[in-house]
């Protein structure tokens, strides 16, 4: 169901304002940055949205005015990557598009953008400085990419604003494609372009999929989809090649299932994700490398975004809870993680044992983009409805608006583990479920102070005050499947994982840190927290400590949410731990 979250919110105002105006908030629960205080708002997910939201228009070094977009287009030297052509100006109309639709706020500079923007299209149909189909180099095979991610961009904006000039542009860049089809769907094309090629290897062809298959969900005009299907075909997970490029090939196909209901696509994309979950390359974060195995040397944020959006519409495909658990974990762990102090996403640096060590790098020319624009499909699937029922599947902070119901979740999980979902009006006969994740011990419902006998309250009434109560502890998990030392174990409090990070006990990383032995401490210490928006008061654990330099000098240590990164600048985690059992 198409729907909007009709907030109000104002993406002109400066960050402080605009979360007093957002949530009520007065200064006093504002941090110095003019960010609520954890818990404060009871929207930490709208937070993070902002944040991102923020830097992306707000935001310097660089900033993203529209002549800086324009050069995108016009393929000219002076910065990083302008001969992708479309990749920035396209993720930027894209993410704010579907922001728009989701959020229902409104950006007039993306109108403006895109009105100067179109012109800019050559009489082929491609953007940028100049292509030969014929003669393919790397700048060839990189405008592909940036005009591939252009195109998906024009059809979010249209699908927004339905702006015929937009569709126009769509359509004459989807030609452009299926007029060079037969040269780059090739064989001899795949080999030329090997993984060797990385950002412009063979990805940047089947990356396609995704603009074609929005193009004929549009159009109905069988040259998009064909060409779509053929390339899906071609698509290929080849070792140590770009995994970002590989699953906009992957998310296009599921897409393309959905605009012709053929369920040959949706099997490729299962098969594509069984693959993906079996080859080795799954993060302790539950997240992906930049490159596959035996190139996984750093995380990137694209690809993370990528994977977080294929589980989730694969949930809403198939309805099977695996891959939503999945997105759950990569929600909360890799891609809170990944977004960086300034509101950017970016990269970290794996360890030795492939677990994440430093968030690092600021990729303002892709991930960044690319981390607002996965905002939108968390927020669309907060809730969802089938006929009279409405199911709450993920615990965050949202809010569900159909013609009969408009529902608001306001959560407070990582401060007491509770979840209040207000009814502020219901015209029909409505139920509302509340899914139990795995990693919820128990998970109680109360509606008006009185407890349900179950997950499901049966029916609704304006005004109804329900609150979920999800009691969680710290569990174990191995290790050994995503890192090259034995015996490790990954931590856990809820949906969390659990770090020791040098922001907090830099004292924690002699030289030979990843050996150092913990033991779970039998009691939980009261947390006091920093006052910040991105902590997980709830999670924080104490542990006892034998450093593995110098055993005879014990120590107690703190663990605490990766999630937390957000707070402050690149630093060092340890996420796969020796853990001894209590004496």
């Amino acid at each position: 169901m198409n729907r909007r979250n009709f907030l109000a919110s104002s993406a002109a105002l400066p960050l402080a304002v605009r979360s007093v105006f957002l949530d009520g908030q007065t200064a006093a629960t504002l941090t110095p940055e003019g960010l609520p205080k954890s818990g404060s708002s009871g929207q930490p997910n709208l937070d993070r949205y902002h944040h991102t939201l923020n830097r992306v228009l707000h935001g310097k070094q660089p900033e993203y005015t529209q002549e800086f977009l324009l050069e995108d287009l016009r393929g000219e030297p002076g910065r990083r990557f302008t001969e992708f052509s479309g990749d920035l100006s396209g993720r930027w109309i894209g993410a704010l598009a579907a922001s728009s639709a989701s959020f229902g706020e409104e950006f007039p500079a993306l109108d403006e953008f895109v009105k100067k923007a179109l012109p800019l299209q050559h009489p082929e149909g491609y953007f940028g400085k100049s292509f030969d189909a014929q003669h393919s180099g790397d700048n060839d095979l990189a405008l592909l990419w940036g005009n591939g991610r252009l195109l998906v961009g024009l059809m979010e904006y249209y699908s927004l604003q339905r702006d015929p000039a937009a569709l126009t542009a769509a359509r004459r860049l989807g030609d452009f494609l299926v007029g060079i089809g037969p040269v780059f769907n090739s064989q001899k094309m795949a080999d030329d372009f090997g993984a060797g090629h990385f950002a412009t290897s063979y990805i940047c062809w089947t990356q396609q999929t995704e603009g074609l298959a929005a193009l004929y969900a549009e159009t109905k005009e069988a040259k998009y989809r064909d060409l779509c299907a053929d390339i899906s075909a071609r698509m290929e997970r080849r070792p140590g090649d770009h995994v970002h490029g590989y699953l906009c090939s992957v998310r296009g196909t599921l897409a393309l299932y959905h605009a012709t209901q053929d369920r040959t696509y949706l099997d490729r994309t299962v098969a594509a994700w069984n693959d993906i979950q079996n080859s080795g390359d799954i993060l302790i974060t539950s997240g992906v490398p930049e490159a596959w195995s035996p190139k996984k040397k750093r995380t990137e944020g694209c690809a993370e975004c990528d994977w977080l959006r294929l589980n989730l519409a694969l949930y809403r495909a198939t309805g099977d809870g695996k891959y939503l658990a999945t997105a759950e974990s990569v929600l909360f762990n890799e891609f809170a993680m990944n977004q960086f102090a300034s509101g950017d996403f970016g990269h970290a640096v794996l360890y030795e044992d492939f677990t994440p060590e430093m968030v690092a790098v600021r990729a303002w020319w892709c991930c960044t983009l690319h981390g607002l624009r996965a905002f939108p499909d968390v927020h669309d699937s907060v809730f969802r409805q089938q006929d009279d029922k409405i199911f709450y599947d993920l615990p965050l902070d949202g809010k569900w608006k159909s013609q009969t119901a408009i529902i608001e979740a306001q959560s407070r999980l990582a401060t007491d583990g509770k979840i209040r979902l207000a009814v502020e009006n219901t015209a029909g006969n409505h139920s509302l479920t509340v899914r139990k994740p795995d990693w919820a011990e128990a998970l109680v419902l109360t509606t008006n102070s009185k407890r349900e006998p179950g997950l499901t309250v049966p029916q609704i009434k304006t005004g109804d005050e329900i609150v979920a109560q999800y009691t969680m502890s710290v569990r174990t998990a191995s290790a050994d499947h995503v890192q090259t030392r034995p015996d490790r174990k990954a931590l856990y409090f809820g949906p969390w994982l659990l770090g020791a990070s040098s922001h907090d006990q830099p004292e924690y990383f002699n030289e030979i840190y990843s050996d150092n032995q913990i033991t779970l401490d039998s009691g939980r210490m009261p947390y006091p927290g920093r006052g910040l928006t991105f902590t997980v008061p709830i999670a924080a654990t104490p542990v006892s400590c034998i450093p593995a330099e110098f055993p005879g000098q014990p120590m107690k240590l703190e663990l605490r949410a990766v999630a937390e990164q957000t707070e402050y600048e690149p630093v060092r985690w340890q996420t796969a731990f020796l853990v001894r059992a209590k004496s």
